[in-house]
């Protein structure tokens, strides 16, 4: 259980659901598969596996859930291939041409008769209620994705007071002076940057270079503006910040990652509760430093 991607919510209202009372709110939204004529299904599952009942797992007061999300597939192809024979069939018989409103609808009668032959994919996406530090945390790099993570969970439980991390002045600007004056103490560069020229848009990629790179330099001289900063969080992970204040490409060291090996594995969820905690931990210090580094102030409702 780690998490490889955070969009990061700030709780703007104190979180006092219970578990027990999570779970009964949650239950109204529970997954259920697709119908033959429903394109996509949303709904929670049990966290731990999407075969059990319960869709909460609470582990040191953190409430870890799972969205999942099941899509039918129906290829463009196939439905332009249909399209194009009904089409011509309709024009070499009737004598006339076929124009937009028909196209569409003869298109939606297509995907009206294919739904119930598609496949279905399904995504699992993780996220976490973590009501000490006042946090939800969703494993997603999509804005998208993340999106309807907190779209359900607003709709399960009727409110939620969560705002996405956002600082008081452009984070770009503060990770900028990092370059120029050091960062934080015990983060340290990984070599990957992303900078982006205000003036025509212009991106500058650099990954698993020096740290030391007089090209950087030049870059900000010339006005370029840090997008994506590769940083080492005092030796428990390496990640990517955006300058939406995203985290992504999040890797644990081996050492976190190992810390709780000697757990008897015969006890169910043991070492699953283990790992959770101390990720959960982990970031929970992570993202009290964005806090204060970013100057990110959330008004209490």
């Amino acid at each position: 259980m780690w998490f490889r991607n955070c969009h990061i919510y700030k709780l703007s209202q104190s979180f006092d659901e219970s578990a027990e009372s999570l779970v009964s709110k949650l239950e109204a939204k529970r997954f259920s598969a697709a119908s033959r004529q429903d394109t996509e299904s949303l709904g929670w599952v049990s966290p731990l596996d999407r075969h059990l009942e319960l869709l909460v797992h609470t582990a040191n007061g953190c409430h870890l859930l799972c969205m999942r999300k099941e899509q039918k597939v129906i290829p463009a192809s196939m439905v332009k291939e249909t399209l194009d024979e009904r089409v011509k069939t309709i024009e070499d018989n009737e004598g006339r041409k076929v124009y937009g409103k028909e196209k569409t609808a003869l298109k939606d009668d297509i995907l009206s008769l294919l739904k119930p032959k598609a496949l279905s994919k399904s995504s699992h996406i993780f996220g976490y209620i973590d009501p000490r530090n006042e946090l939800l945390i969703i494993n997603t790099g999509s804005n998208s994705v993340a999106d309807t993570f907190l779209q359900l969970l607003i709709d399960s439980l009727g409110s939620l007071g969560a705002v996405k991390l956002m600082g008081e002045e452009n984070p770009s600007a503060i990770m900028n002076q990092w370059l120029l004056t050091g960062l934080p103490q015990g983060w340290r560069l990984t070599g990957q940057y992303e900078l982006k020229d205000p003036q025509d848009d212009r991106l500058a990629k650099f990954k698993d270079n020096e740290t030391a790179n007089q090209l950087i330099n030049e870059l900000l001289e010339d006005g370029y503006w840090i997008k994506k900063l590769g940083i080492d969080y005092k030796d428990q992970f390496n990640a990517i910040i955006q300058d939406d204040l995203q985290v992504k490409g999040l890797k644990f060291v081996e050492e976190l990652i190992n810390e709780n090996d000697d757990i008897d594995n015969s006890e169910q969820y043991a070492r699953f509760d283990a790992d959770f905690v101390l990720m959960t931990q982990t970031l929970a210090e992570f993202v009290a430093e964005l806090v204060k580094h970013f100057k990110v102030n959330i008004e209490k409702e």
